[in-house]
């Protein structure tokens, strides 16, 4: 078994910059210690001048370089899955849009047969959809988009309830708190997305066991103008963005790309949540890594033009975002003013716990497995290992 050192870095680990070498070996980090020499056995790796961090842990997100999540195609899945992992992406949750549950459910046995197919870690299955408001469906097809169903939802649970990491919906819907119910019952994390909850439908799926918010501000409501006691007048009311930054029992994920979300919304959504409840996720879509063009997204055409996809035929409504993981860490940096130490939890460590893998995946400490970006200054890929091997390997 090889031990390396990848010698001269500044590291990531976990929340703070130091200058270290990480030492590997095999598919685990075994230290962190101070520079040094190489000891017998060891094989140094300069990495002077850049910077190392854990592999980044994408928890939403729809496709790659030509390739769409909601297929029945393992081959395709494992593929898309490969960009991401090109890009420094070494875990990663595929999803799926609002689609008929014989798709999804093909899907998902593709996605479990893809787990084979990629040197990155597929964690499970992302169901973004299905149960969702319909004036906030965004991207979704109205056609898919209906209120809980449990002849539907607990047959899948019972078949791949050990396969999906999270299922976004709109928690108000009538039967969605008995869904959040079983799907916390197995180890589902329950987010609240496509939603205009008010705060008191909110409190009772949280007390049901939802816990996250779906890419916050986008496609939800917000301030509600609305009799706050019994009176013809109307005050104001929070909605699912304001009843997400106030309360501290809801994590919450942002789309960084700089077409979602203005600076100072992630500025603001930073302030009130931390880098420990907040975390950054691609939603990108099969355009992410190609140039400008017509690509689809589940049934839809887009157009990915100038560094984002529209729907075709819906020209205002933003389809995904075509900005891998590590963009989104770029731009929260250069353009939010978050640190990079934070940026890079937001995008590792962060999810990572909120999908329960953090005892593994997240962080550069020992024991976890050998999972690494380095980038340079400009935080560009410089090299990629997943469980240690080399995807990216490192070149000076």
């Amino acid at each position: 078994m090889k031990t390396f050192v990848f010698a001269g870095a500044n590291l990531v680990s976990p929340r703070k910059l130091c200058r270290a070498d990480l030492v590997i070996e095999g598919a685990r980090i075994k230290e962190v210690r101070d520079p040094g020499p190489a000891k017998r056995g060891e094989e140094l790796l300069d990495c002077s001048g850049l910077t190392i961090g854990p592999g980044l842990v994408d928890t939403h997100v729809h496709g790659g370089k030509g390739h769409d999540f909601v297929s029945n195609d393992p081959a395709e899945i494992a593929a898309g899955v490969d960009y991401h992992l090109s890009q420094g992406t070494t875990s990663i949750a595929p999803a799926a849009l609002s689609i008929p549950f014989d798709a999804l459910d093909a899907s998902i046995m593709a996605t479990r047969k893809a787990v084979e197919m990629t040197g990155a870690d597929i964690l499970g299955y992302h169901i973004e959809g299905i149960y969702l408001d319909q004036t906030y469906r965004g991207g979704h097809l109205d056609e898919h988009v209906h209120d809980p169903r449990p002849e539907e939802y607990i047959p899948l649970l019972e078949k791949h309830g050990d396969f999906i990491t999270e299922w976004t919906m709109a928690p108000e819907r009538p039967g969605a708190l008995d869904l959040i119910a079983r799907c916390r019952k197995a180890g589902i994390l329950v987010s609240a997305g496509h939603s205009q909850a008010t705060f008191e439908q909110l409190d009772a799926a949280i007390k049901a066991g939802l816990s996250h918010i779906t890419h916050l501000y986008c496609a939800m409501g917000g301030l509600l103008f609305a009799p706050l006691r019994e009176s013809p007048g109307k005050g104001y009311a929070p909605g699912v963005i304001e009843t997400a930054l106030v309360r501290d029992d809801l994590t919450a994920e942002i789309i960084a790309d700089g077409f979602h979300l203005h600076p100072a919304l992630i500025q603001l959504a930073f302030k009130c949540k931390g880098p420990d409840r907040l975390s950054l996720v691609s939603d990108s879509m099969m355009g992410v890594g190609l140039p400008d063009g017509e690509y689809r997204i589940g049934d839809q055409q887009c157009l990915v033009e100038g560094g984002i996809a529209i729907i075709k035929d819906r020209p205002e409504i933003i389809a995904s975002s075509v900005t891998p993981l590590i963009g989104m860490i770029r731009f929260a940096v250069e353009r939010a003013g978050i640190s990079l130490t934070d940026a890079w939890t937001m995008a590792s460590l962060t999810p990572a716990r909120l999908v329960r893998i953090d005892d593994r995946k997240g962080s550069l400490e020992p024991g976890k497995d050998a999972d690494l970006l380095i980038v340079d200054a400009e935080v560009n890929v410089k090299a990629v290992y997943a469980r240690g091997e080399a995807v990216v390997p490192l070149s000076r």
